[in-house]
């Protein structure tokens, strides 16, 4: 009869154990590893289908909010990482739905926003240094003009827009700074298309010569997580909204 007890016992132990480890199993091969989530960009201001003048100052407000890296409103989010893009659309604007994954940045574009250019250049107004638009006003797209722009950058430069000291880059790749150079140089003057820097502040559009009544803009707002805390700069996900305006 004790030996029957026992028996019975260790069949439940058994079981018990079977049962556990079969379970975290489960839990493990249905989670093999933590997934980076997508940012939630929203714009704020101006609302979608708003109406414009041309030439009027025009607030806008974006927010961010990323599961591993914060939430704009408590100041989370580097402002320097937000970008805004206005683009000319004609009268008939492809709108990207959103909340899914936005597709990848140009890879001169994609470098510019995941090093840190934005601390020192804008795209059309000075900072620290020139902006983007000054440096093609300067620098036509060249060969030479390419190779010195990617020589500057890399080893750091002085003396050529003022005191201020252009840094070195080592963490670069050589075709990693000559595909942010000729994004540069050939996308800053672009006249169908301006780019702002930030969460908030104002812009201007400016009538085109050949502007038609009912002309539409399209504004998307972006931002690049910065991955897993677990495995910073993999797994980075592009978040966006996308809004349309519409001239008088």
């Amino acid at each position: 009869m004790l030996l029957k007890s026992r028996s019975v016992y260790l069949n439940a132990v058994v079981t018990l154990f079977l049962y556990a480890a079969l379970s975290y199993s489960n839990i493990f091969s249905q989670n093999p590893q933590q997934q980076n989530e997508l940012p939630v960009v929203k714009i704020v201001n101006p609302k979608n289908n708003s109406v414009f003048d041309w030439d009027s100052p025009m607030n806008y407000e974006i927010s961010v909010a990323d599961k591993e890296d914060g939430d704009s409103k408590f100041d989370e989010i580097n402002v320097k990482e937000v970008l805004l893009e206005v683009r000319h659309a004609g009268n008939q604007p492809k709108i990207l739905a959103t909340g899914k994954a936005a597709p990848p940045d140009p890879p001169g574009l994609a470098v510019i926003r995941t090093s840190n250019c934005f601390n020192c250049h804008n795209f059309n107004s000075k900072s620290i240094g020139p902006s983007f638009f000054e440096i093609t006003k300067r620098y036509p797209a060249t060969p030479s003009n390419n190779d010195s722009l990617v020589k500057h950058i890399r080893a750091g430069s002085s003396g050529i827009w003022g005191k201020e000291k252009m840094p070195t880059h080592p963490e670069l790749s050589p075709e990693e700074i000559k595909s942010a150079v000729q994004w540069i140089l050939k996308h800053s003057a672009d006249p169908t298309v301006d780019y702002y820097i930030g969460t908030e502040g104002s812009f201007r559009i400016k009538q085109p010569v050949t502007s038609k009544p009912g002309a539409t803009y399209i504004l998307t707002a972006s931002y690049i997580d910065h991955g897993l805390k677990t495995a910073p700069g993999k797994q980075r996900l592009k978040g966006q909204d996308v809004v349309v305006l519409h001239s008088k």
